[in-house]
């Protein structure tokens, strides 16, 4: 018995709507995930809809079942095909290996779940134009995982650049550096890109710095690209050689659609950068750039609105109620962690399901991803040929 003066809080005292959520993957992501999950109720004042943990799913039963218990999830599944019935699970949240993005998300679709994928979309991009079609037949809303446009800094970024702040755009370069790879004696199995699906950099971290490029610049209509293998043998955790197929470092010149130029460049061979995702953008009226190893800020330089004895670039702490995606239970000046990207990016998805809006323009949709993945293979068929390649050759609209 409660003494006098409790009050109990029921669900009706929560005007959210709410939404069963399964989340198929239990490693880093699937953790991730599943706690932007548990912070986006407290993360906003009011927010958009009330994520429920209905289950996690992974091969292992023994790991998804001691991940699931840990982060509150009632039940578990070994099985996604089962998962993807669920009646209780309104958005399949895919954090799954690259390999098991394209299976599991046409298959939640067409069950009539929303579905969010983690990047990159898939390991070709005939898997990803699946997926897109797949969930544009079925009438789902769907999302690729492209967390970094929900930094705050990065959506203030965007904001200016639909202001016109920095004028006609006449440049723009990214890059994405790791040192996972950086020294020819680690072990296979120790590194991200080279041990498991073997994805490679490209699609890895190269996925995210192109979507950073559409995302702030547009559309990308021609592209010329090399890709690198730096230590094709490697050795095994248990001293055999192995032979390393995918890319350790990836550069292209880009063009976009309104005439500026670029350059990416992603590495997981870059000794002291652990996740350096950085960019800079110059315009007829002024410069912006930013690092992700200092997420919390956005440097500016606009020319029109400095005196010419103190031009140049400008600190901005992001962390004010006036920037986007300001967490409101954190006083301006109190910085937000990497993981926030995570809880903005899922609080809107949950919200455009809730509410039936456009996950686009500042969601990645599955079309984005595909788009993505289409300009990789152009990246490799340009390394191939020595060409610079158009683009659109690799887009079905």
């Amino acid at each position: 018995m409660k003494p006098d003066g409790f009050q109990e809080i029921t669900a009706q005292d929560s005007p959210e709507k709410r939404l069963g959520v399964g989340i198929l993957g239990y490693g880093f992501m699937g953790k991730v995930h599943s706690n932007a999950l548990l912070k986006i109720p407290y993360t906003y004042q009011q927010p958009p809809a009330l994520p429920v943990l209905v289950a996690m799913g992974g091969r292992n039963a023994s790991r998804v079942r001691d991940t699931a218990r840990r982060f509150g999830y009632p039940g578990i599944y070994t099985d996604w095909e089962k998962m993807v019935r669920d009646p209780d699970i309104e958005v399949f949240d895919n954090c799954t290996p690259d390999d098991q993005h394209a299976g599991p998300s046409i298959a939640a679709a067409q069950e009539g779940k929303h579905v969010l994928c983690e990047k990159p979309m898939a390991l070709t991009a005939q898997e990803a134009r699946k997926m897109w079609q797949e969930a544009e037949h079925a009438g789902i809303k769907h999302m690729c995982c492209f967390n970094y446009r929900f930094v705050p800094a990065v959506r203030l970024a965007r904001r200016l650049l639909e202001e016109k702040a920095l004028g006609t755009i006449y440049q723009f370069r990214v890059r994405y550096m790791q040192e996972a790879g950086r020294h020819p004696a680690t072990a296979l199995e120790n590194i991200w890109y080279a041990s498991g699906t073997a994805s490679g950099v490209l699609l890895g971290i190269g996925s995210h710095a192109l979507d950073m490029a559409r995302f702030l610049v547009g559309d990308i209509t021609s592209i010329s690209g090399l890709k690198k293998t730096f230590n094709p043998v490697r050795r095994t955790l248990n001293g055999k050689e192995a032979h390393v197929s995918t890319d350790e470092g990836n550069m292209a010149l880009l063009e976009f659609a309104d005439g500026a130029v670029g350059t990416m460049e992603s590495s997981a061979v870059s000794p002291g950068r652990k996740n350096q995702l950085t960019w800079e953008i110059n315009g007829s009226k002024g410069s912006m750039k930013f690092d992700l190893e200092d997420l919390n800020h956005l440097y500016v330089c606009l020319e029109d609105t400095v005196r010419l004895d103190v031009r140049g670039f400008t600190k901005i702490s992001v962390t004010s109620p006036e920037h986007p995606l300001q967490c409101l239970h954190l006083p301006p000046g109190h910085n937000s962690g990497w993981e926030y990207s995570h809880i903005h990016a899922l609080a809107h998805f949950l919200d455009c399901v809730a509410n039936d809006k456009p996950v686009a323009p500042y969601g990645a949709t599955f079309h984005d991803g595909y788009v993505v993945q289409a300009i990789m293979e152009a990246i490799g068929k340009s390394m191939e040929t020595g060409q610079r390649i158009d683009t659109t050759t690799f887009l079905c609209k």
